[in-house]
């Protein structure tokens, strides 16, 4: 994404890594790659220092503290457009590995924070894939922050988030099923390797025979 921002846009990008695994090639982007331990102490002391040096979008290696991501929410409160890596299963689940992050006195504030600022989340699995010359795939999940997903996040309905993800598409939004299908009907994975990963091996099962599984009435 960044080296898409980078061959069409005139932004200032600012990025923050532990370690630093790929170089940037300025394009029309004006890039600066900082490495946790050499140029900064930490992420959170990074995140600081970032937003005074006029950035339009910041790269945080790692949302790996309170402290982190709350500095994150600040950047893109004042405009910048952030972007940032936590470890978790699907881009549903993303929602209580941030709020671990948190004491849970706090849980209903970061949730108003995530509803308002956070644009979309995307989770992703690399696959072996059976295309020659193509050693991995990608498999994912993307779920966008439209009005509905923004409602169940403020109401504490994560439980529904994967159904509002399978009926999202004209809003960007796809859950696994649809792309481990996708990627079998390009011949690029085996079906072994797609149940292997699939959350719901049921639903995978019925996209394969062409059955569209809806969820209506999830609010």
């Amino acid at each position: 994404m960044l080296n898409y921002i980078n061959s069409i846009y005139r932004k200032h990008i600012l990025t923050l890594e532990d370690p630093i695994e790929f170089m940037f090639t300025e394009d029309k982007c004006l890039i600066n790659q900082r490495e946790i331990g050499q140029d900064v102490k930490d992420f959170s002391i990074g995140m600081k220092h970032a937003v005074r040096e006029d950035p339009d979008i910041i790269l945080v290696g790692e949302l790996r503290d309170e402290e982190t991501f709350m500095t994150a929410i600040h950047a893109a409160e004042t405009g910048h457009l952030v972007f940032g890596t936590i470890h978790a299963a699907s881009a549903s689940t993303t929602i209580g590995r941030i709020l671990d992050l948190f004491p849970e006195e706090m849980h209903n504030a970061i949730r108003s924070a995530i509803a308002f600022n956070m644009k979309g989340i995307i989770s992703q699995k690399l696959l072996k894939s059976i295309r020659p010359g193509v050693p991995r795939v990608p498999t994912v999940e993307v779920m966008t922050f439209n009005p509905m997903i923004r409602k169940l996040v403020l109401e504490g309905h994560d439980n529904k988030l994967p159904d509002a993800i399978r009926i999202g598409a004209e809003d960007g939004m796809q859950d696994f099923t649809m792309s481990l299908k996708q990627l079998i009907d390009d011949e690029l994975i085996d079906r072994p390797t797609a149940f292997a990963v699939a959350p719901n091996k049921e639903s995978l099962k019925m996209a394969l025979k062409g059955i569209d599984v809806k969820a209506p009435g999830i609010l």
